[in-house]
């Protein structure tokens, strides 16, 4: 195998590989009731750290189901309860995230 070969192998398997983890994230942030096209696009472009979100930044738990969520829904995908205000919000003009509520 020339050393074009082994490039391309390599490009299409990392490819597959970024593109499984847009997969990945848009199950991920599914089940967790966020929208899938964006986090299709997410985890295609960030690729493993697009999972890191949903697991370790973006988790939140339902209070009534224990169910996790993504810190952006308002309503568990579970059991259809509101999800409570996040007591530490920024606070700022610069800042959009849950500030209407």
């Amino acid at each position: 195998m020339n050393i074009v070969t082994i490039a391309v192998v390599v490009g299409i398997a990392m490819t597959l590989g970024w593109l499984g983890c847009g997969a990945a994230a848009a199950v991920m942030a599914r089940r967790r009731g966020g929208a899938t096209a964006p986090w299709i696009l997410l985890g295609a472009l960030l690729g493993p750290v697009g999972i890191y979100l949903i697991v370790k930044v973006m988790h939140h738990q339902c209070d009534a189901c224990k169910k996790p969520v993504l810190r952006g829904v308002r309503q568990c995908p579970g059991c259809g309860d509101d999800i409570a205000r996040l007591e530490h919000n920024p606070v700022g003009p610069m800042w959009t995230y849950r500030r209407d509520w």
